[in-house]
């Protein structure tokens, strides 16, 4: 085995063994809420139990219920949409014969949108339902995908649009529609924890990302057409939009625990509220720099690839399975620091995310070999993997459910901004 080969089964076995370790403590714990309910009926037969502990019983069946209709949607949504990002820009540039420019345009087109659309699809929701956003982004999606069918330009500027304002959507609502649902369902009682929530959507983004990337090669190969993913994308989200319709109930912006007053969303953006501000600045510039990494991991890795004067192709399958692998790990990692207090609290394990995330990117400046700079994206990865459920338990902890749909639409207008504005600078 080479290099990459070799990493890469160094993550997959390190990963399964946390997992199977996660296996085993989310079976204590369901044992323990067994044994609970047990109890708590044995006391309800005497007539002498206690109320707190008699109402746990339904709690924990009201969290297993939860994860069943959740988790699955979540795994059908992201798997639309990472069906769609490896094959877009082959797609626009070598099946479509667009030229660089146009295709530029098109992905500045998808930010924009997305900026935009920020301003208004948080209130909308707040005001129309979760639950309703989540099927509009399940429609919006849809069109977007069938629009790489049509050849002609306008569609394609369209589907781009539509493309930027569902991604606001899936970045908004469903995480929303959880947090508030997780509220007013009590679930905090139950062994089911808000962190290991996040902690579990970032291990099973990363094994859906391998997967849909290996699905979608598949589907292109039989069918010679890069269109195949997005079709296939539409096929994920009909069922997920089912789901949502069958199973989901409705909740809206002023439904769930709300903080102790109710805040302006302006003002909470124009530093009233000094936490959501900071957690907005740190999301622009992180997730930014993240989507930066996804443009330019690749020519990076090709550079230092010549500089050591190597000429063979890189397995770029083979690298993105370890990055992936990376984040998976990282996600592990930030459960079982969170589960054990006395590491650090999440807003520590932020704040060294983040320093240690720039550190890595930082270095590949000064160590040029290639197998280092692996290294060192395999460190970011990593940083990523901690980072999405320490960023989505704190904004969790910080944001209302009054207004959750609302800010979290805000807080990605600095990041779509700070993206268009990095590749309209970046030059070949």
């Amino acid at each position: 085995m080479d290099f990459y080969q070799i990493n890469l089964v160094a993550f997959v076995l390190v990963n399964g063994s946390m997992v199977y370790r996660q296996y085993r403590q989310d079976k204590r714990a369901e044992l323990s809420e067994k044994i609970q309910e047990f109890d708590a009926e044995n006391h309800r037969a005497g007539d002498g139990g206690d109320t707190a502990e008699v109402d746990a019983v339904p709690a924990a069946s009201s969290a297993k219920h939860f994860t069943n209709i959740f988790f699955p949607v979540y795994i059908l949504v992201w798997g639309a949409d990472w069906l769609q990002g490896p094959f877009i820009y082959t797609l626009y540039k070598d099946e479509k014969k667009l030229p660089e420019e146009i295709v530029a345009r098109l992905f500045t087109t998808g930010f924009l949108a997305g900026a935009i659309s920020a301003l208004f699809v948080g209130s909308l929701a707040d005001r129309f339902g979760r639950k309703n956003a989540c099927l509009a982004y399940c429609a919006i999606t849809s069109l977007s995908c069938l629009s790489v069918l049509s050849n002609n330009i306008s569609v394609l500027f369209a589907g781009r649009a539509l493309g930027g304002l569902g991604t606001t959507l899936m970045y908004t609502v469903f995480e929303a529609w959880m947090v508030t649902e997780y509220n007013q369902r009590g679930l905090e009682a139950t062994s089911l924890k808000l962190s290991s929530i996040f902690g579990r959507m970032i291990t099973l983004s990363s094994v859906v990302a391998v997967l849909a990337g290996l699905v979608g090669q598949v589907l292109v190969s039989w069918t010679g057409t890069n269109c195949a993913p997005f079709v296939a994308s539409i096929c994920c989200l009909a069922p997920a939009s089912f789901i949502i319709a069958g199973k989901w109930s409705e909740n809206f912006g002023d439904s769930g625990i709300a903080p102790k007053e109710k805040k302006d969303p302006l003002k909470l953006l124009l530093g009233v509220d000094k936490q959501v501000l900071t957690l907005g600045l740190t999301s622009c510039c992180f997730e930014g720099s993240m989507y930066l990494f996804i443009f330019f991991w690749s020519p990076a890795l090709k550079s230092s690839h010549l500089l050591a004067h190597q000429h063979s192709a890189l397995p770029f399958g083979i690298i993105f399975a370890s990055f992936m692998g990376a984040m998976m790990l990282g996600s592990m990692l930030f459960t079982k620091i969170l589960t054990d207090k006395r590491w650090m609290t999440c807003r520590e394990l932020l704040r060294t995310v983040v320093v240690l995330a720039s550190g890595s990117l930082l270095c590949t400046i000064f160590f040029r070999s290639e197998y280092v700079t692996f290294w060192l994206f395999c460190v970011f990865e990593l940083c990523v993997g901690m980072y999405f459920p320490a960023m989505g338990y704190q904004k969790g902890k910080v944001v209302g459910d009054g207004e959750r749909a609302h800010i979290y639409g805000l807080l990605r207008i600095p990041f779509n901004i700070f993206v268009v504005v990095a590749l309209s600078l970046t030059k070949e």
